[in-house]
């Protein structure tokens, strides 16, 4: 049974909470009684679909269309969110983007997009959120990777900008501590979902993965969000400013 401490009628915003990480850390908390406001940049119709499910849940669910990477539409974005629910309890940055591809072969463009997308964004969203929390407080989650300190394959533009985005999160977790904002972060091992298809050689990496992994599998979607549900409980209340490794200890 799922813990309802901290959640019961409960406002959340879920970048990326359409498909993977984000639709299952969506319906996690909707389970647990948060309204959840999804944001997506193009999939309108997963968000659709996603939304139905948090609905049949019992809970109210807001559909908004931005592209995290741009300040004017995080801008819009929160505008939007201020008049669909008035004030967010969490915040969620889970949306994705970047190229794979050697570090010698990395252009402008590319590195752009991740680092604008991946790490910019958290910076963006956070300065709007704390205008949209509670003064009682809020709570902070960032999806980060174990490649943003493990090398992988392709991923140096996307594994850069993952460590920008954990350095950021101690530091608003230091500065923001004041005010009862928490602020942490999730770092997942390989994740069954759709990303992996971008990896070139994906059946012959996954094989390797699931070789190294104690437990002989990848991750799902399912095995992160309850972690993140946690760090947004009140259980979660003293940790602050730290990033969680959820690999099923495949990097031990």
């Amino acid at each position: 049974m799922v813990s309802m401490k901290g959640f019961e009628g409960r406002k959340a915003l879920v970048t990326g909470g359409s498909r993977g990480i984000g639709r299952a850390i969506s319906l996690e908390l909707a389970r647990r009684g948060v309204d959840v406001a999804i944001n997506y940049v193009k999939d309108e119709e997963s968000a659709e679909r996603t939304a139905g499910e948090v609905r049949a849940l019992g809970r109210q669910c807001l559909v908004l269309k931005a592209d995290v990477s741009d300040h004017a539409s995080i801008k819009e974005l929160f505008k939007e969110l201020r008049a669909g629910f008035g004030h967010i309890d969490f915040l969620v940055s889970n949306a994705v983007s970047g190229v794979l591809g050697p570090a010698d072969r990395i252009g402008r463009l590319g590195w752009e997009r991740a680092m604008n997308t991946n790490a910019r964004s958290f910076l963006l969203l956070m300065q709007q959120a704390v205008q949209l929390f509670p003064e009682s407080g809020g709570r902070a989650v960032a999806v980060s990777s174990i490649g943003a300190g493990t090398v992988l394959p392709g991923y140096a533009a996307v594994g850069a900008s993952k460590a920008a985005l954990e350095a950021l999160v101690r530091y608003f977790a230091r500065e923001l501590a004041s005010r009862g904002i928490n602020v942490n972060a999730v770092s997942g091992g390989p994740v069954n979902t759709a990303a992996l298809d971008y990896f070139p050689g994906k059946d012959s990496l996954v094989q390797e993965w699931e070789r190294r992994s104690p437990q002989g599998r990848i991750a799902e979607p399912e095995d992160i969000a309850p972690v993140v549900a946690f760090l947004l409980s009140d259980d979660a209340r003293w940790i602050q400013g730290q990033t969680i490794v959820i690999d099923g200890g495949m990097t031990l």
